[in-house]
């Protein structure tokens, strides 16, 4: 079979291949200590490792990592070329590895796993910049085709194994069919596959937000990966406030709670309460619009039947903390704009309907109290 024809997702004809490098290469050692370097500009990272059973573990995995010479030379490429790209591949490597002993894969699969990990975006160094302009059809080739020419590159190693191939390939591939370049062909991906796309996933995420919102973050892309390598984060993740993060008052903690609450419980049981609304026949848009309210809440990782635990997030961190109230600012909004829009319509007088509405009118009036707004109800 020709790699255009290939289902497994081997590379494909055209691929655009990574330019080779005749320098001299890096030494396992130098990759150590580079990573060792990197981990210290990030304390989340640094505390997560620091938290497991062996926090040496990937600095002596790097460093008697068998690589080809080929494959040192083009690492030595990209750290002279590309500090941020071999940066992020550091961390990458660092995360993977930490799945991987967590998920306690073998010896041979860990190796693999930090090999796909160093090489995984190095088909994004011919870029200029990783956020092409609009219309820029040559760059958004190449970054559609960067698994491929990573791969490309590996299965050009005899030495390298095909489990890092598959790893490289799916790396941006998910199992709700969100990701790439397979778009959605995937309907489970390779265990390492899965383990280098959390990797790759979080790497990019963690440089840039606290450890609160990470954990969020974690349970909003939940769906797109088997859990457990997502288990493993949030378990290590829990409970890490870094030095100098301010924490939200109490009072703030306070209303947070009362507004948050007051909104789920609008939706407890709310596929039970859409059946009734729907057999009411009320107007469509007043359940598409509840959906979407419901959609904005769960899609931040909100379960309605335990939201204490958002509320736990927010408690030491004060940036959780504001995106929760901006998210409870919003969705008031929406409920006092749909109230309006129910006041404009004639809606069926149905049995469900006023026992819904009162619901409704009530909530906003909690919400609105709770914020020191002592209005009327918008519907009126």
């Amino acid at each position: 079979m020709s790699h255009s024809e290939d289902r497994s997702g081997g590379t494909r004809a055209g691929a655009p291949a990574v330019p080779l490098f005749v320098g001299a290469g890096l030494r396992g050692e130098e990759i150590a200590e580079h990573a060792q370097q990197a981990l210290q500009q990030l304390p989340t990272l640094a505390t997560l490792i620091a938290r497991s059973s062996d926090p040496l573990a990937y600095k002596h995995a790097l460093a008697g990592l068998p690589l080809p010479e080929k494959l040192s030379r083009q690492l030595a490429r990209l750290f002279a070329e590309s500090p941020e790209l071999y940066q992020h591949h550091l961390i990458v490597a660092i995360l993977a590895d930490y799945l991987a002993a967590g998920s306690l894969r073998p010896e041979a699969d860990r190796t693999a796993l930090l090999i796909a990990a160093l090489f995984h975006d190095i088909g994004l160094a011919r870029l200029d910049s990783l956020i092409p302009a609009s219309g820029d059809e040559a760059s958004l080739s190449v970054i559609d085709a960067h698994p491929q020419a990573a791969a490309q590159l590996l299965r050009s190693c005899p030495e390298v194994p095909e489990a890092a191939v598959l790893a490289v390939l799916q790396h941006h591939e998910r199992i709700d069919g969100s990701g790439y370049p397979a778009h959605g062909a995937h309907s489970a991906l390779h265990p390492l596959g899965e383990l280098l796309a959390v990797a790759e996933a979080v790497g990019s995420v963690m440089p840039h937000r606290r450890p609160a919102a990470v954990l969020i973050w974690l349970r909003l892309i939940r769906s797109c990966f088997l859990s457990g390598a997502i288990d493993l984060l949030v378990r290590g993740l829990q409970g890490i406030v870094l030095p100098g993060h301010s924490q939200p008052s109490e009072a703030r903690l306070l209303i947070l709670s009362e507004q948050l609450g007051g909104q789920v419980a609008l939706f407890d049981d709310w596929r039970a309460q859409r059946s009734r609304l729907q057999a009411a026949e009320l107007p469509e848009f007043v359940i598409e619009r509840l959906e979407r309210i419901y959609g904005m809440l769960t899609q931040l990782g909100i379960d309605p039947r335990r939201f204490e635990l958002a509320l736990d997030y927010a408690i030491n961190d004060e940036q959780v903390a504001q995106e929760l109230m901006a998210l409870v600012q919003e969705v008031d909004w929406q409920i006092g704009d749909l109230l309006r829009e129910i006041g404009r319509q004639a809606l069926p007088k149905t049995g469900a309907w006023p026992c819904w509405r009162i619901e409704l009118e009530a909530l906003v009036q909690r919400l609105r109290a709770a914020r020191g707004d002592h209005t009327a109800s918008p519907s009126g």
